[in-house]
């Protein structure tokens, strides 16, 4: 805090009281605007340092982003793969080991995404001294990598139950047909949350095109088998008629005004 000390000696007269009190108040005003300027370069030098640490932080999570797709594709092969030997176990009882088309694999990797800098950041304030559509962008990053990183959180809770079996005997041909009948429910669960951990990891591409290479749609189409839905001729009446209620439903109008999902 800058002090600013009148001057000692007397007044005689009004002129004398203007000059002094014009000598003070030029003096707290010089004093403010010293002040103001030190703590406008303080917090200047803290954006800078926050925009720093925020360039290393998404340059790291740009690498674990890439590496992520990478388990992706391997998770998406292993969960068909351990479909096929279920379903093969489901349809021929008594199967022994070596007539197996593949075996159960059971795991998943992700790479966490880091968000120290970003909450460095929000909990001492100094997102306040910086230009709000900026905060608001990374904000809508970190978003996303925390609803990503939740939803593999949520797959591998599904994993876990999936291997339970394991911990008795790990021969999958040891199990019962109940027992297969939950492993296959449990494996289309994991399909599931590792569709919307897909289409999450798809969005934040779009969104935030330096995050490559990501799930690619027709991917994660192919997942639901969506294009042989599509290209089934017997569907096209059924396809016509679900048009017409959607159509109905909400018209093209409306559809323009609907704002795009994130």
């Amino acid at each position: 805090m800058l002090d600013v000390h009148a001057p000692h000696e007397s007044i005689h007269g009004w002129r004398d009281f203007f000059i002094h009190l014009a000598t003070i108040t030029i003096g707290l005003l010089i004093a403010l605007g010293l002040e103001a300027t030190v703590e406008w370069l303080h917090h200047r030098h803290q954006v800078a340092e926050t925009r720093e640490a925020l360039a290393r932080e998404l340059q790291e999570n740009q690498s674990r982003f890439r590496a992520n797709t990478g388990y992706f594709h391997h998770d998406s092969a292993m969960l068909q793969n351990n479909l096929l030997v279920l379903l093969y176990l489901q349809q021929h009882p008594g199967a022994k080991l070596g007539g197996l088309p593949g075996i159960l694999l059971w795991n998943t990797d992700n790479a966490r995404m880091e968000d120290s800098a970003w909450k460095t950041a929000s909990q001492t304030g100094i997102t306040a001294y910086m230009p709000q559509d900026e905060v608001m962008k990374t904000a809508e990053l970190y978003g996303f990598f925390e609803r990503i990183d939740q939803a593999h959180e949520q797959e591998a809770d599904v994993f876990t139950d999936a291997v339970a079996y394991m911990f008795q005997d790990s021969d999958p041909t040891h199990l019962t047909s109940a027992q297969i009948e939950k492993e296959i429910s449990l494996t289309n669960l994991l399909v599931a949350r590792h569709l919307r951990h897909g289409f999450l990891m798809q969005n934040l591409a779009e969104q935030f095109p330096d995050f490559r290479p990501a799930p690619e749609r027709t991917e994660l189409e192919q997942l639901l088998h969506l294009q042989e839905l599509n290209q089934n001729a017997e569907l096209d009446l059924a396809r016509a008629l679900t048009k017409k209620r959607m159509d109905a439903a909400m018209p093209v109008d409306s559809v323009s005004a609907v704002p795009t999902a994130k």
